[in-house]
Parts: C-alpha cells; sequence; structure tokens
C-alpha cells in the first residue's frame, strides 16, 4: 500500500471518528472547521489574493496554528481546501508552513502510465499534494460512506451531490471508486517471507558515520538492503523525517515508497522523504550513492 492510500484511510477513520462526535457530514465547511477546532486550529477566509496566501488559494501557519484560505463563494470549495491543509498538518505535522497553490477535488490517484510517464511519474512535492487532495475528498465524503449511501439508502449520485452541496463529479468519483474498486486492505507491518540479508547488505543495512560506497548489480537485493537500513534507523529512535531516500527516477520512489509502506504504513504517509536525484542535484546535495542515499542526522551511506 502507498503513501496515497494510507492517507485515504486515515481521511476515512477522522471522518467516522467526528461523526461519532457528532459532527454533521452534510454540512461540510462545518464538517471540517469542527475538525480543525478539536485539533486547536483557527480557521479563517480571506479574499482571493489577499497577500498573507503568500500567491496561494489556502496556507498553514504553523507559529498561529492558523489555516487562512480564500473566499471562493462556495461552501464545498472552502471545505475541500481546509480539509487539504489538515491533511497536511496530519501528515506534515503542526510545525511545518504549507501554501497550497492549486487544490483539485477531481485528482486522480496516479499520473497517467504512458510513455515517459511509465519512469516520470508524479514528482515528491506534485505527489504530496495529490496525497493531501485525495485525504480531503476521502474527508469529506468516504467510498465507503458514499457506497453504503447508494446500496443501503438507495441515494443515487445526483441526491448525494445535491444533499452534500457538491459537485456531481466528485460524488460520482468516490461513489465509483467504492463500488468498482476492491478495498485495500492495511498491510501487516510484520515481517514478511523475504530472505534474510546476507552478511555484506547486512553489514551496509547496519553502517553508521562515514560514508558508505556499496555497489552492486542487478538483482542482488539493493532495494531489500535499503527497506532493511531505514527499519534499522527507526528501531534506533533515528526521528523519520530525517531520513531521506534518493532513487534515479520517481516511479521507482514510488515502488520502494510501497515497500516501506508494507511494513511501516505510518512512517511513510507522515515522514519519510523519498526523492529522485535531479532534486538533490538541484538542491546541490553533497551526497555519495549508488542507486539510492538513506541517511539520518550527520550520515551518509
Amino acid at each position: 500500500m502507498d503513501a496515497i492510500e494510507i492517507s485515504r484511510q486515515t481521511a476515512e477513520r477522522l471522518h467516522l471518528e467526528a461523526v461519532k462526535r457528532g459532527c454533521d457530514p452534510w454540512r461540510p465547511y462545518a464538517f471540517v472547521l469542527a475538525e480543525a477546532a478539536r485539533r486547536d486550529l483557527v480557521v479563517e477566509k480571506v479574499p482571493i489574493g489577499d497577500v498573507r496566501l503568500h500567491g496561494g488559494r489556502a496556507t498553514f501557519d504553523p507559529d498561529a496554528l492558523l489555516i487562512l484560505h480564500e473566499d471562493a463563494c462556495n461552501e464545498f470549495v472552502h471545505a475541500f481546501l481546509v480539509a487539504h491543509e489538515l491533511g497536511h498538518v496530519e501528515f506534515d505535522g503542526r510545525e511545518e508552513a504549507d501554501v497550497t497553490a492549486s487544490a483539485d477535488p477531481m485528482r486522480p490517484a496516479e499520473a497517467a502510465p504512458i510513455g515517459i510517464d511509465r519512469v516520470v511519474d508524479y514528482g515528491r512535492r506534485e505527489r504530496r499534494e495529490v496525497q493531501m487532495d485525495l485525504f480531503a475528498r476521502e474527508f469529506i465524503l468516504p467510498r465507503p460512506v458514499a457506497q453504503r449511501l447508494h446500496l443501503v439508502d438507495a441515494m443515487t449520485a445526483s441526491q448525494i451531490a445535491e444533499r452534500l452541496a457538491a459537485p456531481f463529479d466528485v460524488v460520482a468519483l468516490q461513489l465509483l471508486d467504492g463500488l468498482l474498486l476492491p478495498r485495500v486492505e492495511l498491510m501487516s507491518a510484520e515481517p514478511g517471507a523475504e530472505k534474510p540479508l546476507n552478511p555484506e547488505q547486512a553489514k551496509a543495512a547496519a553502517h553508521r558515520g562515514s560514508p558508505f560506497l556499496l555497489e552492486a548489480g542487478p538483482g542482488t537485493g539493493k532495494t531489500q538492503t535499503l527497506v532493511a537500513r531505514v527499519g534499522d534507523l527507526l528501531a534506533r529512535g533515528v526521528d523519520a523525517s530525517t531520513i531521506l531516500i534518493l532513487t534515479f527516477s520517481n516511479k521507482a520512489a514510488g515502488e520502494l515508497t510501497e515497500r516501506i509502506a508494507a511494513k511501516w504504513p505510518e512512517y511513510v504517509a507522515r515522514k519519510v522523504m523519498l526523492r529522485p536525484c535531479d532534486w538533490a542535484l538541484s538542491h546541490r546535495q553533497s551526497t555519495a550513492f549508488t542507486q539510492h542515499n538513506v541517511s539520518a542526522p550527520r550520515e551518509v551511506s
């Protein structure tokens, strides 16, 4: 399971918990404001283009514990923008500021898997925004809830959209996902039937201190070694937000994310950073790596 699916199921859980507390899911804006208040966050609506939005549509200020969003004259859009920022708070923490330049309630979970996109996929920042858009959509109308409203309560997509004051296309997308796509179960963090690391792999996974260069060809267990190194760092109490993994493509980063998520979904969804090498080069990082780089504070491997 990748970070996007984890974020959607987290949003679903938060939605159900809010309903149990007595929040009305048929009033989306009030619903997200109640969730913000539960987190001691203040929400303010400001004019489009307000200087405090820093050129975006919504922002989160960690110092003031404040979410600002543009006045789009549409309650559903307002709810979606606030829910998007709540996603950043949930997964990035209350200490990290955010400016959302764009938010799309119809955002697909994956880039088009054709041509060069099969390799490139979404970039790290774009994938994070995809994750937050899907979190927001799921928090407002979880797929299982849409499915139940249709199958049990006999409501059509048009009726759900009218009562929720939401765009028909958004409701239809959630309903079709709920009806047609199989439920993805959260994976167990318990180890599967992987082969144990050989001595060279174990040495690389446990190395600390000076830079460590490991040369390995295809099919030699590089990814398994990287996953084991992440596990070793986490087991030693390293803050997950300080672990950086570099890959040669966004697609490879996504695949590695899924491998790590199978063992530690809470860390992948929230903290561990996986980025392509061009990010490191553009940020003038001075690191030595072969296929990937995994680092902790003052450590490079």
